[in-house]
């Protein structure tokens, strides 16, 4: 079983389905949904349906994800972003591949399409920052994640680590993903905070 942490925020219109498809995959254990407090919209009733629902307001995805961690009983986690439409029982097949098979331990990224509103000059960095993953918990039990910016400090770990990476090819799933004013000062702030702390 691998248990999956999701972050959220105002992600209504998105992520039932994302839950109904991760409850209807056999080897997928707790779907645990970590919901920032700034959400303004009803993603926490359409997220009902998950086995762990917290609401936080812990201040950024990765801390969201780090409330959700605590819940986590597998040996192995998925991450999946909140935002995305298309997910397929065949996607979470191949993002949780290793944790089913037992092999060594290795980081499976799963990419989605890029989105059109992506910026062209940061095509290069859209399968590294991809929420999608999946990782043995010892890569990341000990880390502070933090911010927009959380993906690259997991990145960081498992290169550390000697943790090969593969990467899966998502194709038909697509991100709500929205490069605005908000995002842009968020993402800002936690590059500042993570070359302060020494995690970027």
């Amino acid at each position: 079983m691998c248990d999956v942490v999701l972050p959220a925020r105002n992600v209504a219109n998105t992520i039932e389905d994302i839950i109904d498809v991760l409850h209807s995959h056999p080897s997928i254990g707790q779907v645990i949904v970590s919901i920032d407090m700034d959400t303004t919209d009803l993603t926490m009733k359409a997220a009902k349906t998950s086995d762990v629902l917290i609401a936080t307001n812990a201040g950024g995805k990765g801390q969201c994800v780090m409330e959700g961690l605590r819940r986590v009983t597998s040996p192995w986690v998925l991450f999946m972003d909140s935002d995305i439409r298309g997910l397929t029982y065949d996607h979470i097949g191949l993002l949780i591949a290793d944790a089913v098979a037992g092999n060594p331990d290795r980081m499976t990224i799963g990419v989605p399409d890029v989105p059109y509103n992506y910026p062209s000059t940061r095509l290069w960095a859209w399968a590294w920052v991809s929420g999608q993953r999946c990782l043995p918990m010892r890569i990341i039990r000990d880390l502070n994640l933090h911010g927009y910016l959380m993906e690259t400090q997991i990145n960081r770990a498992a290169k550390n680590a000697g943790i090969p990476l593969n990467f899966e090819w998502l194709q038909g799933l697509t991100s709500e993903y929205i490069m605005d004013e908000r995002r842009l000062r968020e993402m800002d702030r936690d590059a500042q905070w993570g070359r302060t702390h020494g995690l970027l």
